[in-house]
């Protein structure tokens, strides 16, 4: 019997009724303590309850069901039974809506057992749970050596460089990470991209070739280029079991393909710095051709000093994006590994 402290939840959500109870036979199989189904905006169904008439917070799955599970574990959460969840969804027609994690007592106490289908005791989900997979040793690779950056140019220059750009004083002692947080919350709030996100691409070009700033925050805004140059592409990856499930195309939206263009036309003369820019600036640069299908005149310092250190993948991926190698999913999927590699640098 397991004495786990955590306790972790899955949702599922799958095209019908059948559906819903077969997947909640399989999650029972291996060893998720309970199991409910219920059809999708179940309690707007039901009177008195708060969300009974109001309109549905899901519309594209009117009609579907829902499956909500529990298991018991001392890992707070478990990328082996995520993915397993998540192709469990796949085969049957549906999507996974992901897994939390709180203290068992209170998952236990607040988990809705409406519809509930299964429930096991905790010896019965211990004895049914998969026993982990073993994990071949691996080599640790070491990380990259730091990327040569340009000594910070005068820190009020930065700030007046920015302020510029945004049109603002700087008033209420906001300093030029501020701005420039706003400056991008302003073209993508929250990361999602809008109609008006192609308008502004031009700011931030203007300041990545801005000689005032240095290699952190010009580093901030060639990371931010590339967020709105691939929103479209990393979101499609992100909604593909959704829209594979809901038969829908997998089409980038227009505003995103604005954006990209936007960036793509802007990144020739971006890369005219190649020959003045230091380490830093033409790792981020090449990361962002990348994203826009364009070759960087040459990784070759960059890719010598990656050999045998965790950055070599990364600059595998810049190669195989540029070069235009992958297939459409594969980039999808890649844009946003880069994405947080990218990050990874920036610190």
């Amino acid at each position: 019997m397991t004495d786990a402290s955590w306790a972790r939840t899955y949702t599922l959500t799958v095209p019908t009724e059948k559906a819903a109870r077969a997947v909640a036979d399989r999650l029972a199989e291996r060893g998720h303590l309970l199991t409910a189904v219920r059809i999708v905006d179940h309690f707007s169904f039901e009177p008195g309850n708060f969300w009974y008439g109001k309109p549905s917070m899901r519309p594209e799955f009117s009609g579907w069901w829902d499956v909500f599970s529990v298991v018991l574990d001392d890992q707070v959460m478990d990328d082996a039974e995520k993915a397993a969840v998540a192709d469990l969804a796949r085969e049957s027609g549906g999507i996974s809506g992901g897994a939390g994690s709180g203290h068992r007592d209170t998952v236990l106490q607040i988990f809705n057992r409406t519809g509930l289908v299964h429930e096991l005791t905790p010896s019965q989900a211990a004895r049914r749970r998969p026993a982990p997979m073993p994990v071949a040793a691996a080599g640790e690779l070491p990380p990259g050596p730091p990327l040569e950056s340009r000594p910070a140019p005068d820190l009020r220059g930065e700030l007046i460089a920015v302020t510029e750009c945004c049109a603002g004083d700087g008033g209420d002692g906001a300093g030029t990470g501020d701005l420039l947080g706003d400056l991008f919350n302003a073209a993508m709030h929250q990361g999602t991209c809008y109609p008006h996100t192609a308008g502004m691409v031009p700011v931030f070009v203007e300041l990545a070739a801005d000689d005032r700033l240095g290699d952190r925050y010009r580093g901030w805004v060639l990371m931010d280029l590339f967020l709105i140059a691939s929103v479209g592409r990393r979101d499609l990856a992100s909604m593909a079991d959704t829209l594979r499930a809901l038969g829908k195309p997998a089409v980038e939206a227009p505003e995103a393909v604005a954006a990209r263009e936007a960036v793509t036309a802007a990144v020739p003369g971006l890369l005219d710095r190649w020959e003045e820019a230091s380490e830093h600036e033409r790792f981020l640069l090449a990361a962002l051709a990348a994203a826009c299908s364009m070759p960087a005149p040459d990784l070759g310092t960059i890719r010598d000093n990656a050999v045998g250190t965790t950055r070599e993948a990364t600059i595998r991926l810049i190669d195989e994006l540029a070069e235009g190698t992958l297939r459409a999913d594969a980039e999808q999927r890649a844009l946003g590994v880069l994405m947080k590699d990218l990050g990874s640098e920036l610190g």
